[in-house]
């Protein structure tokens, strides 16, 4: 059984804590680097409530578009970057419109966890 209170529900209150009592107390550069680390404390709480969801999807579409068993993302976007740059799904390849859905999809996936707000105004 898992301890309580959770670790999403422990980065919530630490950035409560510093928002509230100690970023009011700062200035300057040392509010700047409070306000970095609040925001990769949300960055990480979000993290950790998607889990592995988003690399899942992100593989499948790798898999689906290379036509070959993703286990490394990190190496299938290389071989995919490099197709790119090599012209292979330029506008007018048969490709081209599912890299672009699969690279849209990837970014808002993305967005969603390192900075929501972007996605909330385009949709505003």
């Amino acid at each position: 059984m898992l301890e309580q209170p959770s670790g999403v529900a422990l980065l919530q209150c630490a950035r409560d804590v510093l928002k509230n009592n100690v970023l009011p107390l700062l200035s300057g550069d040392a509010k700047r680097d409070v306000l970095m680390v609040m925001n990769a404390m949300f960055i990480a709480q979000r993290q950790t409530e998607l889990g592995s969801t988003p690399e899942e999807a992100e593989k499948k579409s790798l898999s689906t578009l290379l036509d070959v068993l993703v286990v490394d993302l990190k190496q299938a976007n290389r071989v995919l970057g490099a197709r790119i740059r090599a012209g292979k799904v330029d506008p007018g390849t048969e490709e081209y419109f599912t890299v672009l859905a699969h690279l849209r999809q990837t970014g808002r996936t993305r967005l969603q966890v390192s900075n929501p707000k972007v996605l909330k105004a385009e949709s505003a």
